[in-house]
């Protein structure tokens, strides 16, 4: 049985990703979860699963060149 990836944290949601690369609508449930936040910023895709595992180290350089702090 599939966790509710809806209810997850995306922390929990990326770690659950990362542990079952098949599972695609995991992966674009974390997307979607990605893409909500307000303080997004815009860069390119990520494409694929060795980039997503070092996301949260990306973004948090954008954020520091952008200014914006999350």
């Amino acid at each position: 049985m599939k966790p509710n990836f809806q209810t997850m944290s995306k922390e929990e949601l990326r770690t659950y990703v990362l542990n079952h690369r098949d599972d695609e609508a995991a992966f674009h449930t974390y997307m979607d979860k990605l893409h909500a936040q307000e303080n997004r910023i815009e860069h390119p895709a990520v494409d694929s699963f060795d980039e997503l595992e070092n996301y949260p180290e990306f973004a948090r350089k954008l954020q520091r060149e952008s200014g914006k702090h999350g």
